[in-house]
């Protein structure tokens, strides 16, 4: 099995490369993701959120660090990309992810970094 470190990257590779199907498959069939702005989604929803609902049309994550701790990793970096609007955005993330024994992803929760307090 790959890393967990490879895992992650992974993750992003398929994202960045716009491959909804391949990027649904990094995940148990009831893994959960919460991120800003969404109710958690579980399971077919994530699905869901990758084949559509996600307002981003293409971009790329530019990892400055992952940090691994057994089957859990964070990750830190700057998205920058084009939204479904056309509008283009740059913003800083971080997630964290646990790994099940299979390396499919079982959590995922994402932040932004944006002006807000």
């Amino acid at each position: 099995m790959a890393s967990v470190t490879e895992l992650v990257k992974r993750y992003y590779t398929t994202v960045d490369a716009g491959d909804a199907g391949a990027t649904s498959a990094l995940f148990a069939a009831d893994a959960s993701y919460d991120r800003p702005g969404y109710p958690t989604m579980v399971g077919q929803q994530i699905t869901d959120f990758y084949h559509g609902e996600r307002v981003i049309e293409s971009g790329a994550h530019s990892l400055q660090e992952i940090i691994v701790d057994g089957d859990r990793a964070s990750s830190r970096g700057v998205f920058s990309g084009r939204l479904k609007d056309g509008s283009e955005t740059s913003v800083g993330f971080a997630d964290f992810f646990l790994f099940d024994t299979e390396g499919l992803i079982a959590e995922r929760t994402t932040y932004f970094y944006q002006a807000a307090v």
